[in-house]
């Protein structure tokens, strides 16, 4: 067996198994992923016979907690056994092989003896670490080789195995998985004065929704609970690889985080793929030394503590200059010893290009006249960030909520259909552009928008703001009924695409679903299709495809299209709580990757 082109997963249960193979895949798990582990033992022990002992053994170790079928990702458990190991060497006679400072660090913790092998002189795992325990290996596996380490999408492909789905679309939905894991932990956690600020605290720390920050505030600063999630969950957009490197190695993890380079490096240092040794190249800087004695790793180490406390610094500056400019931050106010830093998204609009540096000579009179020499204005960059070009042409309607005026949003698709508000009080726009909904109210066009005897396709992103009610995202009147939903459902606790066979308050309905307990709060983008050309309808949810059913008959329903509300017998019933953003219909059936392109938009 050529256990080279295995992936890690593969290679697991063959070295548990301990049959003829068992050899061959430990060593090549070694050869990918030990000397890692070996680094970072490097750092946590005075010598290099004490730090390869450490490294052994917690590499042991780390194999001994890959069992069953939820494996996990090898690197980031086997890096965090060196720590779990050194744990254990502290209350022995070992502990006087342990770098300095881990050891001082190690005696700071309280002693936590768990089932989850949290051991003894290391903390209680995070939100963050029990989040990423949470998802399935190959995205544990795609996250931590692509944030932390930064490899290439090849190196991560040689990890996990081919697949139809590239590491990109990977990635983004493992981010996904760890936002809706977290989020979801967070609300499990909380108690009855957090869970009232649930949905304020993932809008805030979104920025989603900046004006809540004066009734937020006053109980961030009482709050570490949520002040932590504020950080967290801005942390997790803005900085993921360092974000979870310090989750799963509490020591050294940002140090660790930042020794890794980007895939581009000098050709001397690339790793073949066939061969990979992580300890060639990409640690060189990190642990470039380390065998200069312990006074070399006790100032290394005293690096590490700087610079998380720089980090914590920058975060706390950047969450007063926020609140500053929103206005909820004013002279008197009482301040909070916790860091609550709202995320920075880089990524998300342009930013503004950098005005050119004054001239020598402009330096050197600024003090006389200094409007002879300011730079010229940097333009200002766009207020929504949205793409100039729509992920997929050809919607009939498409709804952004970017804006409201006389109680009308604009159809941004041009073919017309602009949404009238309903509801008394009627919905309210969100500043980052999203209509709020409390169950009341809903967005309708002047008419219907799609046919329901022939394909078509509705999709929107949607925040539930509660469970345990029938919620609809989507409808087109009929006489009595709606002619299709796509909605919440309470009773099942899952999402579904329903399209009824007859205009009747008795009729039967055709359903395709999705897994049951999608999170409050959590932005999700749902999909509904129907393809009359193929008799069936479809649910995708975040760009996935979750259920496929057949149709067993379809009429026309020729009424208005609705957001936030369906209808059964001239009745509003089932309006959504929560918010619904980038609604938009086709008269036709998308396929998978138009779907995933407007997921992903």
């Amino acid at each position: 067996m050529d256990c080279a082109r295995l992936p890690d997963a593969e290679l697991l249960p063959l070295v548990r198994e301990g049959g003829e193979s068992s050899l061959p895949a430990l060593g090549e798990l070694e050869q990918r992923h030990f000397p890692a582990v070996r680094a970072f033992a490097s750092v946590c022990a005075i010598s290099s016979l004490s730090s390869d002992e450490l490294a052994v053994q917690a590499w042991r170790r780390a194999l001994r907690l890959q069992d069953g079928s939820a494996t996990g990702a090898v690197r980031p458990y086997a890096l965090s056994a060196v720590l779990r190991t050194a744990a254990d060497w502290y209350g022995t006679d070992e502990r006087s092989a342990l770098d300095a400072d881990l050891a001082e660090w190690i005696e700071s913790q309280p002693v936590v003896i768990s089932e989850d092998s949290v051991g003894p002189g290391l903390p209680p795992p995070t939100l963050a670490a029990l989040a990423f325990t949470d998802l399935s290996d190959r995205s544990q596996t795609v996250l931590w080789h692509r944030a932390v380490e930064h490899d290439d999408d090849e190196r991560i492909e040689f990890l996990i195995g081919p697949g139809v789905e590239g590491v990109s679309f990977l990635d983004r939905r493992a981010r996904r998985e760890l936002y809706n894991s977290y989020v979801q932990l967070l609300h499990d956690g909380a108690v009855d004065e957090c869970r009232r600020f649930h949905r304020m605290v993932l809008a805030y720390a979104d920025q989603k929704s900046i004006d809540t920050a004066a009734d937020l505030v006053p109980h961030l600063e009482s709050c570490a609970y949520c002040s932590r999630a504020v950080a967290d969950l801005g942390r997790m957009h803005s900085d993921c690889g360092r974000f979870l490197a310090e989750a799963l190695l509490p020591w050294g993890g940002s140090e660790y985080a930042g020794s890794t380079v980007p895939a581009v490096v000098p050709s001397t240092e690339l790793v073949p793929v066939a061969a990979p040794a992580p300890s060639s190249g990409r640690f060189r800087r990190f642990f470039a030394g380390k065998g200069a004695g312990a006074g070399t790793a006790h100032g290394r180490n005293r690096r590490i503590n700087r610079v998380l406390q720089s980090a914590a610094l920058v975060a706390l500056c950047s969450f007063v200059v926020a609140l500053a400019y929103s206005g909820a931050l004013r002279p008197g106010d009482p301040q909070s010893s916790e860091p609550i830093a709202p995320p920075e998204k880089s990524s998300e609009s342009p930013k503004p290009p950098r005005p050119a540096p004054p001239t020598a000579t402009a330096t050197a009179t600024s003090t006389v006249t200094a409007t002879k020499t300011r730079p010229s204005k940097p333009e200002k960059p766009s207020d929504t960030g949205r793409p100039s070009r729509p992920p997929v042409r050809g919607a009939a309607l498409e709804w952004l909520f970017d804006g409201v005026a006389g109680g009308v949003t604009k159809d941004t698709s041009g073919n017309g259909l602009n949404g009238t508000l309903v509801g008394d009080p009627l919905p309210r726009l969100l500043q980052a552009g999203a209509i709020d909904f409390s169950g009341q109210q809903s967005v309708a066009a002047n008419g219907p928008v799609v046919d329901t005897e022939e394909s078509f396709t509705v999709s929107a992103d949607v925040k539930l703001g509660t469970s345990g009610e029938f919620q609809t995202i989507a409808s087109q009147d009929a006489d009595e009924i709606s002619g299709f939903q796509l909605q919440y459902d309470g009773d099942e606790d899952r999402w579904e695409m329903r399209v009824a066979e007859e205009d009747s308050e008795d009729a039967d309905f055709d359903e395709a679903v999705g897994p049951s307990g999608p999170a409050t709060g959590v932005s999700t983008h749902v999909t509904g299709v129907y393809d009359e050309e193929q008799s069936e309808i479809r649910l995708y949810v975040d760009g996935r495809l979750q259920d496929t059913e057949g149709l067993g008959g379809d009429f026309s329903a020729d009424g208005d299209f609705v957001v936030g509300r369906a209808m059964e017998g001239d009745e509003f019933i089932r309006g959504f709580d929560g918010s619904i953003d980038d609604v938009r219909a086709f008269r036709k059936a998308l396929s998978p990757a138009e779907i995933r392109a407007l997921a992903d938009s």
